[in-house]
């Protein structure tokens, strides 16, 4: 799903600062390429996408870019244990319906992943629904409650907590409203959070709580 100006321009910054030069790099949800093209230009990375909507995947592979379209929820199989660099999931894990074990699957084919997403615990929304008693309507989460694509709604503080249960370790964070980072109280004041992390688990272990080695998830999950 692709950001909100201004917030876009600078988590597009704070991503390409974070990802290292010439790298390998897996954009999950990649939209048109926009984000994987800037990296190609600015960090000269080797880039590769995913992307569920075809007119999307269209417009990226016209940009010069190589995308695949398919559905991550499917499984990332064919890429063997730390392919890239760097996984970025863009604004698209709040969309995923069972983010879990996609997670695991982007620590086990990337060395590090980017996560960006909406916290839901910013004030306007918390606004939204205890004054006016509606589903929350931001810059952020510009959609309304019948056509939003966002199937979990989770806060910084939710992601903190369950990083630390998966014993995920994190390597930075940023946040942003309006286009500009912030530090303070961002639970309450962050539009949008992001997340440079590492996995604690060896690839190819298993993915706890599953029984099933990380690199089998999607062919386990599609015989159930």
């Amino acid at each position: 799903m692709p950001h909100r100006a201004p917030n876009r321009i600078e988590s597009y910054r704070w991503i390409v600062e974070h990802v290292a030069q010439g790298g390998r790099v897996l954009d999950i949800g990649c939209g048109d390429g926009e984000l994987l093209a800037l990296l190609a230009a600015e960090r000269q990375v080797r880039g590769t996408g995913i992307e569920l909507a075809e007119d999307l995947v269209v417009k990226a592979v016209q940009r010069g870019l190589s995308v695949h379209h398919g559905n991550v929820e499917e499984g990332l199989d064919h890429y063997g244990d730390e392919t890239f660099d760097a996984v970025v999931l863009s604004l698209i894990i709040q969309e995923v319906g069972d983010p879990r074990p996609v997670l695991y699957e982007t620590f086990r084919v990337g060395k590090r992943v980017i996560v960006v997403f909406p916290n839901f615990a910013h004030w306007r929304a918390r606004w939204h629904l205890a004054v006016r008693g509606q589903a929350p309507q931001t810059s952020s989460l510009p959609y309304m409650w019948y056509e939003s694509p966002n199937r979990h709604f989770f806060s910084v503080a939710d992601w903190e907590l369950f990083c630390s249960q998966e014993k995920w370790r994190v390597i930075d964070r940023g946040f942003l409203a309006q286009g500009r980072r912030i530090g303070f109280l961002p639970n309450l004041r962050a539009e949008v959070a992001m997340y440079l992390m590492e996995s604690s688990r060896v690839p190819g272990s298993q993915v706890p709580g599953s029984g099933i080695p990380g690199s089998q998830i999607s062919s386990a999950r599609n015989d159930t």
